[in-house]
């Protein structure tokens, strides 16, 4: 399949079939989504070799019938794993090279991993899309965003293997391709690493970048859209009953000018698809890499235009089946081999094989030591605050000139598991931390302060809660409500109009919530701040530094009034 730029593209003449040619051409086009690092195979679901296994089945049925498979991803691909976080999502591209992927749009967490990261696995200083352009160099396929603009120049970006569209020649058809995200890409991500880019309307960019495909002869047109719909039956395409109608994809494919796209290949939103919508056939295949989307275009090489359509239900991956039944099986259960397109599934030990190398480089950082040992475990929660969320607020504050106070709430800031006992590895750090979020920083008064303490007691947050550099003292008299009391560490009382420099988790997303559901204070810039998880990982190697549960740590935090959490409402949940 020979694969083409736009900007190369030059118009195709569109000739008759010859006599001895077949008088249609079946493309068989597959839809991936969010797979969020799902390479390997994991309990329940079997990875991308026994993906590659189904389409290898499919390509063998349209080899013999002169057809086509075309590999569509619609986006957020990386991000979500150990093996592909730590890799920055090299391991899925080696996989996707070694399956012949032929395009993939670029979805909101695909920015997530920022610059590309140093072998001990440190963002590296510079471009904060400099993952992102990595992988793109990385594939042998290209990269699509027709709707994502640089505010700089004003113009759709075009980095090196990622630009609006493509175009494709595949079993005598040419085909074109455009990708786009949703409306809201930006807001659901990293703010740092998109800062200075604009998302447009994915109506109207499609229908612009389509047209221009047409124009330069492609005879088929398909969308890979990190953006999608919800429906809930598949038994037949053109019964939206069990969909959300008003979905962003249904809205997208009902502007666009009939039979200007023939196929959205959709996203986003972790739910399926397979329904025609304004004559446009749409798939979707849930997410993490548990099921594929497929549709069949049937190309009619006489009259050089689409005949016909077959929409397939989402296919899920599986391992084996239950009796004579078609069901997927946990593999413990699973009596029947797989069979797909009249052949059974193999795993496809070459993509195993290609994803190798970058396996082998995060078992190494995984076990790269820490230089401590921990007698015991450190918790996430306990009813008295959190001793895991203690340890990163105090490496926060550290880490942070002046710095005053330092918070971190382990339910609303994502400390995924407790630190174990044992060696302390990189990677038992980064199975409670896998996030690339960095350090904010706020002035805020004693008053607001206090008052957001109060507010993560009354929500039932406590036990989720971390502090550095202040006691929190806490009455909860009958029907008064919650009283909360801050201490410096000399015992002296924080006033309310007093002026702190507090430092916390940043928020992922655009939104600014740093540590709850209402932010207590105003936010400084976070796209030049370190990394939470290096400045904790800084902190641990510091052999002098006191770890909760070690003779001479500081003593509760968190203290109630008579030693009891009577009348606090929810105070011993989260």
């Amino acid at each position: 399949m020979a694969l083409l730029s736009l900007a190369g593209a030059t118009r195709f003449t569109r000739l008759a079939a010859a006599p001895d040619e077949p008088a249609i051409s079946t493309l068989s086009i597959v839809g991936t989504s969010d797979l969020h690092g799902a390479a390997l195979p994991t309990t329940g679901l079997g990875g991308l070799p026994l993906f590659a296994g189904y389409v290898n089945n499919l390509r063998a049925t349209r080899a013999s019938d002169g057809g086509s498979v075309l590999l569509i991803d619609s986006g957020d691909t990386f991000l979500g794993t150990i093996e592909s976080n730590l890799s920055e999502g090299a391991l899925v591209v080696d996989a996707y090279n070694a399956m012949a992927y032929t395009a993939a749009t670029v979805g909101n967490h695909d920015f997530d991993f920022g610059s590309i990261d140093s072998p001990g696995a440190r963002q590296l200083p510079g471009d904060l899309r400099g993952a992102l352009k990595a992988r793109a160099a990385q594939a042998r396929f290209p990269f699509l965003a027709a709707n994502v603009i640089d505010e700089e120049t004003g113009r759709l970006v075009n980095w090196p293997n990622i630009r609006p569209s493509a175009i494709v020649k595949a079993a005598g058809v040419t085909i074109g391709i455009v990708g786009v995200m949703t409306i809201d890409a930006l807001r659901s991500t990293l703010a740092a690493n998109v800062k200075g880019l604009r998302v447009v309307p994915p109506g109207p960019a499609i229908a612009a970048e389509a047209a221009k495909l047409r124009a330069a002869g492609a005879e088929v047109v398909i969308v890979a859209a990190h953006a999608g719909g919800r429906c809930d039956r598949f038994d037949d395409p053109e019964d939206l009953a069990s969909c959300d109608d008003d979905s962003e994809i249904f809205q997208v494919a009902r502007s666009l000018p009939h039979r200007l796209v023939d196929v959205i290949a959709a996203g986003h939103t972790h739910s399926a698809l397979a329904h025609r919508v304004n004559g446009i056939a749409i798939i979707q295949p849930f997410s993490r890499g548990q099921a594929f989307g497929r549709v069949d275009v049937v190309f009619d090489r006489q009259t050089r235009k689409v005949a016909r359509m077959r929409l397939f239900a989402p296919q899920h991956l599986c391992r084996g089946t239950r009796g004579a039944t078609l069901n997927c099986g946990p593999a413990a259960e699973s009596t029947a081999p797989v069979q797909y397109e009249g052949r059974r599934v193999e795993y496809d030990r070459a993509v195993e094989d290609a994803m190798a190398p970058a396996i082998e480089r995060v078992r190494h950082l995984q076990a790269t030591t820490l230089g401590r040992s921990l007698d015991a475990p450190i918790h996430r929660g306990s009813d008295l605050g959190s001793p895991l969320g203690d340890l990163f607020a105090d490496a926060l504050r550290d880490a942070v000139r002046g710095a005053d106070v330092g918070v971190v709430n382990t339910a609303t800031r994502g400390l995924r598991a407790d630190l174990p006992s044992g060696p302390l590895t990189f990677g038992r750090l980064y199975d409670v931390f896998p996030f690339d979020n960095r350090i904010a920083q706020m002035t805020m008064s004693g008053a607001a302060l206090r008052g957001w303490v109060a507010n993560e007691i009354r929500q039932g947050r406590l036990s989720g809660l971390g502090i550095s550099g202040a006691d929190v003292r806490i009455d909860c008299p009958a029907a008064d409500g919650t009283q909360v009391d801050l201490l410096r560490g000399d015992g002296r009382a924080i006033q309310d109009d007093d002026r702190l420099l507090v430092v916390t988790i940043a928020s992922p997303t655009l939104s600014g919530n740093v540590a709850m559901a209402a932010s207590p204070g105003s936010i400084g810039p976070t796209d030049k701040s370190p990394i939470v998880r290096e400045v904790v990982e800084e902190w641990l190697r510091q052999p002098d530094r006191l770890l909760p549960g070690q003779p001479g740590a500081s003593r509760d935090r968190i203290v109630f009034a008579n030693g009891r959490a009577a009348g606090c409402v929810a105070s011993r949940s989260r």
